[in-house]
């Protein structure tokens, strides 16, 4: 397994000075991004793609390609969701929106192999009910499963969505189809502006979920995964207010050798 670590000017700065040890830094498809990461350290490259609104035909196949290849990225990810106004309460939406997904995903599975897709889902919160259906773990199980894709588990995510359901994150996260899995994300989550989000530091909480994950790839019960990354920290305005050196500096070792010791 591999650590990488979102791409962020104090990331760089701590490699720069060899603070801190990484694998790979994880950086977003956007043009221009390789020529600035590429001095820091090998890059794995995370995508835009969104299978439920029917924009996947009108992808640029060849610049993911290309963004692959240059990066030896193993496998492109893609996102399940829905549109804002999916009712989850008509079975025709519901009917229509499953075709969807397969008819997306297989578009990718066309053109790159089933085995080089990972599929990964949104949290669900109170301000996404749009989502609902897509983070539903059987559902999002059967579109991995009927696709023949892969599966990138984000901890942050399964554990929000647990906690909007009312459920145990470690159950939600056990009905997946952890034999495909590919890749982990981990990072911190915290209640902003009512709800939710992810991208921040780890605390007690985070660490004790991400060594339960540990212990289950270890223990062989879950597929090991090639990349685990800490999506902490990052670059626009998303990212930059958010993104403490400090927590890098500190919380960047104790992952990297917590990956390194399976």
């Amino acid at each position: 397994m591999q650590l990488a670590v979102n791409f962020s000017i104090p990331l760089t700065r701590l490699l720069k000075d060899k603070n801190i040890q990484v694998d790979l830094i994880k950086c977003p498809d956007w043009d221009g991004m390789l020529e600035v990461s590429l001095p820091y350290g090998p890059i794995t490259i995370h995508f835009d793609l969104k299978a439920g609104l029917g924009r996947t035909a009108s992808v640029d196949f060849k610049r993911i390609k290309s963004f692959k290849e240059k990066t030896a990225t193993p496998h492109i990810n893609m996102h399940l969701t829905a549109p804002h106004n999916f009712d989850i309460n008509d079975p025709q939406e519901k009917f229509k929106i499953n075709a969807l997904w397969r008819k997306e995903i297989n578009q990718l599975t066309d053109c790159f192999g089933s085995t080089a897709v990972a599929l990964e889902h949104f949290p669900f919160t109170e301000s996404t009910p749009h989502l609902r259906y897509a983070t539903d773990s059987q559902t999002f199980s059967n579109v991995i499963l009927d696709t023949d894709c892969m599966l990138l588990l984000d901890l942050a995510h399964a554990r929000i969505t647990a906690n909007s359901l009312g459920i145990d994150v470690k159950k939600y996260i056990s009905d997946l189809p952890l034999d495909r899995l590919v890749e982990m994300h981990v990072t911190g989550i915290r209640t902003y502006n009512g709800v939710e989000e992810d991208h921040f530091s780890m605390d007690q909480e985070d660490w004790v979920l991400f060594d339960w994950a540990l212990n289950q790839i270890k223990a062989g019960n879950w597929q090991k995964p090639r990349i685990v990354a800490f999506e902490y920290g990052g670059i626009g305005e998303v990212f930059i207010w958010r993104t403490n050196i400090d927590v890098l500096r500190n919380q960047v070792p104790r992952l990297y050798e917590a990956v390194h010791a399976i």
